[in-house]
């Protein structure tokens, strides 16, 4: 069970599933100050845009503090550097409100065009005036769409069924997916010289930021009408005020602001050809409901199984195909940082078989959790397990191969520290990691729990040796795999336990048995 605090609001499915989850959620509203004083008491927070979740914020809430959640998708609010130092996971819930921004923005194009807003002021005003509000048709018109998600795609869809010529811009969009689409994909520059309608769905990023300024303005085809309902700052908003005053820029809907709640000196007020909305776009009975279930499920997810799903600050795409190499490749991390008998310099991950056909680059970073977990005293997790790595002067490298003779999954870790090379290997099989390989030795063993391995020159009476000892010490050998090399030559036994094996019974082990390595590990 998990303390979660909620401090903007969230709709009531929401808090249910995270209570019928086994969590205890406290709702309150809380100022900077208390929140500071506060947060260090809760493993999950959860906010909308009015929170500030500052580096103090974060600082106060570790190590308790595990997970923040946005009930949306921005996280402008939320200090992702410092979030990630700390090892705290920021997840959003970004499909929530999909079909709400998509929509707020059809209802901007539309209103925008045809002078809506500014027409019902007037007319509930007390005048009569058409001539003033002539607007334009959407039919045959060019809509350009910069950012072309799912919010993007589904403006584009209807935008085409109204009789629009669509055209985007989107690093990622290929000619294919855009063929299907019946979408042109083009560069900025022909998009400003050929878009009657621009509308942009885009993160507020250092490459976004003032997208549309003074000197792009310049290149916009005159009369051109400019939405925005993606986030504040993507426009200059000074230099949009100037063209809207000019004449340059027809008309413009604006749902976001680079300041929000908006100043009431921003020259975007004063222009008779804006429509602005207070951040409206996932203000629908329907987004507040998605969005507040869809970050229950994500921390429900995370407090049951450690499953990170949505995060922005953990650049992990694990496919589902093999979800259980994650946890297998964190085991074996484990196993591995416990039977180096020298600091760990290097940890290469290597996927085998059927395995590399998957991007693998996520299970190294599990291996590399699993081995830092027990050489560092923070708390270490996929968000903060490259930069501990890094600060310790630990390199991490992955690598696959489809070479493998039976092409079953397999993953190999290979630990370089000053005094050589350790291995370990592993696959899962039947939902269970089997320990496949140690060394030289070949193995084939289920591993969980408590293991205890032995290296020494092989000999009649060792098993009843150390045998004879768990039992006193009341230690349940569960099961048991013996690899030898060649002949009567060293052996190595590897017995998973239903119990930890104290410092003193090892040490006690090892003076019965005289092996060459000895370990006791603990997962």
């Amino acid at each position: 069970m998990a303390r979660i605090l909620v401090t903007d609001g969230m709709a009531p499915e929401g808090i249910e599933a995270l209570q019928a989850a086994g969590h205890e959620v406290e709702e309150r509203k809380v100022d900077a100050d208390e929140l500071l004083s506060i947060i260090g008491n809760y493993d999950g927070l959860v906010v909308r845009s009015a929170t500030q979740v500052t580096p103090e914020v974060i600082a106060a809430g570790v190590p308790t503090l595990k997970v923040v959640g946005r009930a949306g998708v921005g996280v402008d609010n939320i200090n992702l550097p410092s979030a990630t130092e700390n090892g705290v996971i920021v997840m959003n819930a970004p499909l929530g409100n999909i079909l709400s921004a998509a929509e707020h923005t059809l209802g901007m194009i539309f209103a925008v065009c045809r002078n809506i807003p500014q027409a019902h002021h007037a007319l509930i005003g007390g005048k009569w005036d058409k001539k003033s509000y002539i607007g334009v048709e959407l039919h045959g018109k060019t809509l350009g769409i910069i950012g072309l998600g799912k919010i993007g795609k589904h403006v584009a869809e209807v935008c085409q069924a109204a009789g629009m010529r669509v055209v985007a811009y989107d690093p990622f969009l290929s000619n294919e997916v855009a063929e299907q689409l019946r979408i042109e994909p083009v560069d900025l520059d022909t998009l400003w010289a050929e878009a009657d309608v621009i509308t942009m769905h885009v993160p507020l990023t250092d490459k976004t930021k003032n997208l549309i300024n003074a000197d792009t303005i310049k290149m916009l085809k005159t009369g051109v009408r400019i939405v925005n309902v993606a986030r504040g700052g993507i426009i200059d908003e000074v230099a949009l005020a100037e063209a809207l005053q000019s004449g340059r820029v027809a008309a413009a809907a604006l749902d976001v602001f680079e300041q929000e709640p908006v100043a009431a000196d921003n020259p975007l007020l004063s222009c008779p050809n804006v429509i602005t909305t207070p951040h409206l776009g996932a203000s629908t009975e329907e987004a507040q409901i998605r969005v507040s279930t869809d970050i229950a499920e994500a921390f429900n997810l995370f407090f049951e199984s450690g499953k990170i799903i949505n995060a922005v600050n953990v650049q992990l795409r694990v496919d589902p195909s093999i979800d259980a190499y994650l946890d297998a490749a964190e085991k074996l991390g484990s196993l591995l940082v416990q039977t180096c008998d020298k600091p760990l310099r290097e940890l290469e991950v290597r996927a085998r078989g059927d395995l590399a056909k998957f991007d693998t680059r996520p299970l190294g970073v599990g291996a590399l959790k699993g081995a830092l977990s027990h050489i560092c005293d923070q708390g270490v997790n996929l968000i903060n397990a490259q930069l501990i790595a890094k600060d310790r002067g630990i390199e991490l490298t992955t690598s696959s191969t489809e070479q493998l003779q039976d092409n079953h999954s397999r993953l190999a870790l290979r630990a370089i520290t000053s005094d050589g090379e350790h291995r370990v290997g592993g696959s899962v099989i039947d939902g269970q990691l089997r320990l496949l390989r140690f060394d030289e030795y070949v193995l084939d063993l289920p591993i969980e729990g408590h293991l205890l391995i032995l290296e020494y020159p092989d000999r009649p009476g060792m098993v009843g040796r150390y045998g004879t000892i768990l039992g006193e010490s009341k230690i349940n050998i569960a099961r048991m795999e013996v690899s030898r090399i060649d002949g009567r030559g060293e052996a190595l036994v590897v017995l998973t336990l239903d119990d930890p094996v104290p410092a003193d019974v090892l040490a006690e082990l090892v003076e019965a048995v005289t092996p060459d390595r000895a370990y006791a590990v603990s997962f």
